[in-house]
């Protein structure tokens, strides 16, 4: 998920809008789903396993784009400093959100990981020395007021371990988008995105060893493990390919149509109930989060920080 951001393309000219925006919408919808077989799979299988092959089975799609762009230098790479803050924050948000999904609903999960763009903002500041105007800070706070009204603290239900892995996710997310944005962009997306799966799968094939967690025996659970893995290959291709044909500014907020498709997911699959909070909650951070991204768009356009 967040890891998954470093195969983005710059915010390039408009290249193909309805193409870009037919790949971004299909990648969003193989996100959901891969999120829903996670859910669906989590009882039965170990969150480590789970993400074993999940970046095992990207690696030779991702591996064939890095060869098919870059030739020989496919693995090359300048600053390993940079890459090493990228693969360690991508692989703790993506390990946290698949945590979160086997202990909080789908449709929870998929809105708290949306709190990414308040939590870059928050931390800018500290880790960047950026300056943040009054109506930023007035969208971070009611952002996050809408996030304590999503999880309704006084109503109880949730676990505290997974509010924690669910705030958690989009804080790493952040914190990987922020190193971006200090360290710069140095290296190839395609060589990047080989080199955090690649990792990804060697640290939790030693994660899975260590512990002696079982591998699936069944031939479902074989079958839903491949499909994680190969899905989400081809959700950061069109990650990638979108991002390639049309500004990130202009996609970035149709990421936000995840938490309609995962609340439908949790209702349809799982039995989760649409509650009043969820809907208000999930309101309030997108209206939050897409002023904070226009904003900055304005700020950069004027040349202003």
């Amino acid at each position: 998920m967040s890891g998954d951001k470093d195969i983005r393309g710059r915010d390039e000219g408009l290249t193909n809008l309805p193409l870009g925006v037919s790949v971004a919408l299909g990648e969003i919808t193989i996100l959901v789903v891969v999120s829903a077989l996670v859910k669906l799979v989590s009882d039965d299988i170990a969150t480590m396993t789970i993400l074993l092959f999940r970046y095992a089975l990207c690696l030779p799609l991702l591996l064939a784009t890095a060869v098919w762009q870059r030739g020989r230098s496919a693995l090359s790479i300048t600053k390993p400093r940079t890459l090493s803050i990228r693969i360690t924050t991508g692989l703790i948000s993506l390990a946290c959100f698949y945590a979160a999904l086997d202990l909080m609903p789908l449709s929870l999960v998929t809105v708290l990981f949306q709190t990414l763009t308040l939590f870059v903002t928050l931390l800018a500041p500290m880790m960047l020395g950026e300056r943040v105007g009054w109506r930023r800070w007035t969208a971070v706070i009611v952002g996050f007021g809408g996030t304590l009204l999503l999880l309704n603290p006084a109503a109880g239900g949730w676990t505290l371990t997974g509010i924690l892995l669910g705030l958690g996710s989009p804080f790493f997310g952040a914190l990987m988008m922020i190193t971006l944005r200090r360290l710069g962009r140095h290296d190839s997306p395609a060589t990047t995105a080989v080199w955090h799966n690649g990792v990804g799968a060697m640290v939790f094939a030693v994660i899975v060893i260590v512990a002696d967690a079982p591998l699936p025996a069944g031939k479902a659970d074989m079958a839903l493990l491949v499909a994680i893995g190969l899905l989400s290959s081809f959700q950061q291709f069109g990650l990638a390919f979108s991002h390639k044909l049309v500004p990130a500014s202009i996609l970035a907020p149709l990421h936000y149509l995840s938490i309609p498709m995962g609340i439908g997911a949790g209702i349809m699959l799982f039995g989760e109930v649409l509650t009043p909070e969820i809907i208000v909650g999930s309101a309030i951070i997108i209206a939050s989060s897409i002023f904070i991204l226009r904003r900055e768009r304005q700020l950069r356009e004027t040349g202003q920080r």
